[in-house]
């Protein structure tokens, strides 16, 4: 990411820009974001370091629409304000090169400590997967519920729940990140391009990837995927039996190459829009075999095909993984799950041969441990 106006301030860092007294400094490249490019980013405030903040930033040359698209979802971050979800500190829509400023969560991708997970050969506890999706279900309700300033309801989608947009802080926090592929109602809204996928595809419900008006209930079924991966280190859009036979049928075989995501994905979107209409609850059962009846039924229920299965709101999956929680007898919060995440990156670490890296650094909070009882 360039500056248009770049200085070198005495710690060697690049400056990138200053907006209300606030110097933003370059720490790293972060990668694309759709038509855009995020960094990492310190603050220097009056007072001092105010800690990492993650700049999502169009190119000059970006077009009206993106840059319509980044107001309207600018326009929708700002109004959000839950403890689960990644802050929005400052927005310019109005320069050369309109941006978003977010909070940093100091901590860990969710696909980060999965990775380990599978690296050690051994799930996460089912506590910890019920208190991660709570939370985030949690987080997705007041998105859902969001109203502007008349009371007229946003209808907000968000379209890219998956284990790279949840993180784990460094507290044990669990925060919703990346609103860039938000749906909503907004009068005058930037409506997607035809065949075109935005958000986490492969996480995707089969509503939004058969180009069908997504719904509060699609951002559900992805947390449903998600919730399965965690358990049994399995995606339910990639079992075992189906990667031996990816042979389309009807309107999905006319989709193949015809759909585009904005983001890469490991597979053909026609595919992954068939397998997600397809999935019986059968499979999804035998999968979690061995997970308990509670979350079992949790899981079974975020996944049904049709939205008019699934959980009505976020609110009531929420309730249903808390009621799980508080049924074990013994608490969970973010204390359990700082230590949850340090002994899986332990016993991840202690597997031989190379293990995978990631420009992420590990916080000392997630670092050595005594084992965790699940």
């Amino acid at each position: 990411m360039s500056a248009d106006h770049t200085t070198t301030p005495p710690e060697g860092r690049t400056h990138l820009f200053t907006a209300n007294g606030v110097h933003y400094a370059l720490v790293r490249e972060l990668g694309r974001a759709g038509a855009g490019e995020r960094v990492l980013a310190q603050r220097q405030t009056p007072g001092g370091p105010g800690g990492l903040a993650v700049i999502k930033c169009l190119p000059k040359t970006a077009r009206i629409a993106e840059r319509r698209r980044m107001l309207e979802e600018a326009q929708v971050a700002r109004r959000l304000d839950h403890p689960s979800i990644a802050r929005v500190l400052h927005v310019e829509t109005r320069s050369s090169r309109p941006l978003v400023v977010m909070e940093y969560v100091d901590g860990l991708a969710l696909e980060q400590v999965l990775r380990r997970a599978v690296r050690r050969q051994r799930p996460v506890s089912e506590r910890f997967a019920a208190y991660v999706i709570a939370r985030a279900a949690d987080a997705l309700h007041h998105a859902h519920t969001l109203k502007d300033g008349h009371g007229r309801p946003f209808h907000l989608v968000h379209r890219a729940v998956s284990p790279s947009t949840l993180r784990v802080s460094k507290h044990g926090e669990v925060k919703l990140t990346d609103f860039g592929a938000v749906f909503t109602c907004l009068p005058g809204r930037q409506r997607t391009p035809a065949h075109t996928l935005k958000g986490a595809v492969d996480y995707s419900a089969p509503e939004v990837l058969s180009l069908k008006t997504p719904e509060a209930r699609s951002d559900l079924f992805s947390l449903g995927v998600v919730l399965v991966e965690l358990l049994t280190h399995i995606h339910v859009l990639d079992l075992p039996h189906e990667r031996s036979s990816p042979r389309l049928t009807g309107g999905f075989q006319r989709l193949v190459g015809k759909l585009w995501p904005e983001r890469d994905t490991w597979a053909d979107p026609a595919w992954l829009a068939e397998r997600a209409s397809m999935l019986r609850q059968e499979e999804v059962a035998q999968v979690l075999a061995t997970v308990s009846s509670p979350l079992r039924d949790v899981a079974l229920r975020a996944l049904c095909v049709e939205p008019a299965g699934r959980h009505a709101t976020a609110a009531d999956m929420r309730d249903a993984l808390r009621a799980y929680l508080a049924s074990s007898g013994r608490p969970y919060g973010p204390r359990e799950a700082v230590a949850e995440v340090r002994e899986v990156i332990s016993t991840a670490s202690q597997v031989p041969g190379d293990m995978e890296t990631s420009p992420e650094s590990i916080p000392h909070e997630f670092r050595s441990g005594r084992p965790v009882r699940h």
